[in-house]
């Protein structure tokens, strides 16, 4: 849910203020029945998030532009986006009303810019993270230098074919922007509380409208163009691959069966000698069974062997492990299918006429 009302300022001159006044806003909606949690945040939720501004490491210094996503958001916002803390902790309360001096950054973060060492402890400042304008409010120290307390995990951030950028998590009290938006996780679904936040906040703010401005995070997201095309390559991708696996089965039920069938002769003699059903079964299942698992297993290799070579140049191109295997129970099925129907429908003729079989 997104609040956007400049006139509300107006009356709050200051950074403590607005801050309160945000958070009274936060903690009314924490009380409506239903909801589990409610963050405070700029411009933080996926697939885009954050503003990159430009951030100088201390004791580094680089030729290169040296930036990060940066986002302000209230300690809630890790556990109402179910981002696990990967090292350190979150910032509390009291470091949350003062804004300054404290960070979390995400893996990527720490990759680019402290692969080596430990990144808990780390210095780093933002120079541009200051008001410009009487309609905006910044600490005092808000573009001072910031402890790493904190790293989570990557979030999306850049899109959602695009692997995560650096990107920095700071205390929103640190720059009060003239707008703000709450993260609302909800037990049912979420829209069907849109009557309650809205009085929630109009108990607040009661000239601000939020009907408008009310989404699903999903909803955002299947709403981006890159993850529509990237839907319909999937579908695309996953009908053809049915097909040929459908293909696959069809030719591998046919050869086998047919193979099968061509021994019906074998067949008798071995009955017509005293043999048992079911050994005839098993003489059918055994050879084709063991060309099946041969093929199965050579094709396993092959889709880790390309698996890897693809993974350089491309993300997410590992066959999910739970589709490798229902793929191969199926082949599986479909050849003992084929061996043993064809092989039973033979032990079931009598000897005599099995050795007529052509």
């Amino acid at each position: 849910m997104h609040w956007n009302n400049p006139n509300d300022w107006k009356g709050i001159e200051s950074r403590e203020g607005r801050a309160a006044f945000v958070s009274q806003i936060r903690q009314k909606i924490a009380s409506i029945p239903g909801v589990i949690s409610v963050a405070v945040g700029t411009d933080s939720t996926p697939p885009y998030s954050g503003i990159a501004r430009p951030v100088e490491i201390f004791g580094r210094t680089s030729s290169q532009v040296q930036e990060a996503r940066v986002h302000l958001v209230s300690p809630e916002f890790f556990s109402t986006l179910r981002i696990p803390l990967a090292a350190g902790r979150l910032w509390d309360q009291t470091e949350n009303a003062r804004g300054d001096s404290v960070a979390i950054v995400n893996e990527a973060f720490v990759q680019q810019y402290w692969p080596n060492v430990n990144p808990l402890g780390q210095q780093f400042r933002m120079p541009t993270l200051k008001a410009s304008g009487s309609i905006e409010k910044s600490s005092e120290d808000s573009f001072g230098w910031r402890q790493v307390i904190g790293v989570i995990a990557d979030l999306r951030n850049d899109g959602v074919d695009r692997p995560a950028v650096p990107a920095v998590y700071v205390p929103y009290t640190t720059f009060m922007a003239p707008y703000a938006q709450f993260d609302i996780r909800t037990q049912g679904e979420p829209l069907a509380l849109l009557h309650s936040v809205r009085e929630a906040v109009q108990a607040v703010a009661p000239d601000q409208q939020v009907s408008n401005g009310v989404s699903e995070l999903k909803d955002d997201i299947e709403r981006d163009a890159q993850w529509t095309r990237q839907r319909l390559f999937s579908i695309l991708f996953g009908f053809f691959s049915g097909m040929a696996l459908i293909l696959a089965l069809v030719g591998l039920f046919s050869v086998v069966s047919y193979s099968v069938a061509q021994r019906t002769s074998e067949f008798g003699v071995r009955i017509a000698l005293g043999a048992s059903r079911r050994h005839v079964l098993w003489v059918a299942a055994r050879v084709a069974l063991l060309s099946v698992s041969t093929g199965i297993t050579i094709g396993i290799l092959i889709d880790l062997f390309l698996g890897k070579i693809l993974a350089k140049w491309m993300e997410n191109t590992g066959f999910g492990s739970r589709s490798l295997l229902e793929a191969t129970l199926l082949l599986f099925l479909c050849a003992i299918a084929a061996c043993l129907l064809p092989a039973q429908r033979a032990a079931s003729v009598h000897p005599v006429e099995a050795l007529r079989y052509e």
